[in-house]
């Protein structure tokens, strides 16, 4: 796959719906149409792995199920999905043609944000390609995000963090009402259980916005496609939302979240020794994950490669994941990652008795793991970069050639 970088900054001049809307209808795009048998899902974390599901669910009745999610691991086609297709480079590039062509027609080249860019190539492709179904990730909170253009009349709302507090508020109640505005009013909202403490604000706010909430129990009996406990209750999120978009048989069910394809979540990359990759970088995000690893190393010691991005809170992810392993090796991604040393301190600070490792690479990590880690599991973890510059170096992929925003 070539390597694609975004030609405008993350996030622009700043939300901006309105010219949103103006490109897709320069495009010839009719955004609300994907709502009708579409889906959006909303959340701070897991909102990937519920769209990867309830696109593997509906891709059992219809297929040519779209799946639009962010952010990628390895390659930015990794975003677009039909099927169990990445976008290949060349419908990547009529794509991105177009989107280019509209926005510099619409005179927003200078205020365009690159999801925005990102979100206007997957609805053109989706229309092309005739999307009966079509899944979507939002990127940020729901109000201003892209996604509430889908007017989706079924949405999910996967958990809530304390993520973008400048952007979204700094409650998780208020989180929540950001999230919970991509829903047009008459729309149905499925909750999962992990909100459940914030489910007297949540109520308040569907009935204020006329859209009806549904809680969904995770069911320990059903099959959950990852690991990791948390990913029973996305399963049981995205089986509720996919059934009230169609008529699933039980084989169906099991079909589809057999099919279930999502990386970098608690992803085994190697099986002895046992490597296991994970790209949370929320507090809640790395608890889940962390417990889930838990029990995969079955009783085996580990070691954690460890790292964090300099824009998140390092000291809050790393005294998450310290405790728990006797070697951590620390290491900066090449892409925002925060200086191994620093990385280090906090891990001292955090589990004085364990062996401490400054590496001064991500390859070097991985090779001080290896040579460490015969009878052991190791894990990785502290954020996406991470995560995905350790799959890469593991593939004998050159990690300089991953891009990110």
């Amino acid at each position: 796959m070539r390597l694609w970088r975004v030609p405008y900054p993350k996030f622009g001049a700043g939300p901006g719906l309105e010219r949103v809307s103006m490109i897709a209808e320069r495009l010839g795009v009719e955004l609300a149409g994907f709502g009708a048998d579409g889906a959006v899902i909303v959340g701070s974390n897991g909102k990937g792995s519920t769209a990867a599901m309830t696109a593997a669910l509906l891709e059992q009745v219809n297929q040519g199920v779209g799946l639009f999610t962010s952010p990628h691991l390895l390659a930015l086609n990794e975003r677009f999905r039909i099927g169990d297709e990445d976008i290949a480079d060349d419908e990547l590039e009529t794509h991105w043609g177009r989107v280019a062509a509209a926005v510099e027609a619409t005179g927003h080249t200078n205020t365009l944000g690159g999801f925005e860019f990102l979100f206007l190539i997957a609805a053109d492709w989706f229309t092309a390609r005739g999307c009966e179904h079509t899944v979507w990730e939002a990127g940020i909170g729901g109000r201003l995000d892209p996604a509430r253009l889908i007017a989706a009349q079924r949405l999910a709302l996967t958990s809530l963090d304390l993520e973008h507090t400048a952007l979204l508020g700094n409650t998780l109640e208020a989180i929540a009402r950001e999230k919970i505005d991509a829903a047009p009013a008459g729309a149905r909202l499925y909750v999962s259980e992990s909100c459940e403490p914030q489910r007297a604000a949540i109520e308040a706010h569907c009935t204020e916005r006329d859209v009806s909430a549904t809680f969904v129990l995770a069911d320990p009996m059903q099959l959950a496609p990852l690991d990791g406990a948390h990913q029973q209750r996305n399963a049981a999120l995205a089986l509720a939302l996919t059934c009230d978009v169609a008529s699933l048989s039980p084989a169906h069910v099991q079909a589809g979240l057999t099919a279930t394809r999502w990386p970098g979540r608690l992803e085994v990359i190697n099986k002895a020794p046992l490597i296991v990759i994970d790209v949370g970088h929320t507090p809640d995000a790395i608890d889940a994950a962390l417990a889930g690893f838990q029990e995969m190393k079955a009783g085996r010691d580990a070691i954690l490669v460890c790292g964090a991005s300099h824009d998140k809170d390092p000291g809050a992810l790393v005294s998450r994941l310290a405790s728990r392993f006797s070697t951590i090796i620390c290491a900066a991604a090449r892409h925002k990652g925060a200086p191994p040393a620093e990385i280090a301190a906090y891990a001292v600070k955090a589990n004085p008795d364990a062996e401490i490792v400054v590496a001064e690479s991500v390859a070097e990590a991985r090779r001080l793991a290896s040579a460490r880690g015969e009878d052991k599991a190791i894990y990785v973890a502290g954020g996406l970069f991470l995560a995905a510059e350790f799959k890469a170096v593991h593939l004998g992929r050159d990690p300089a050639l991953l891009a990110f925003f």
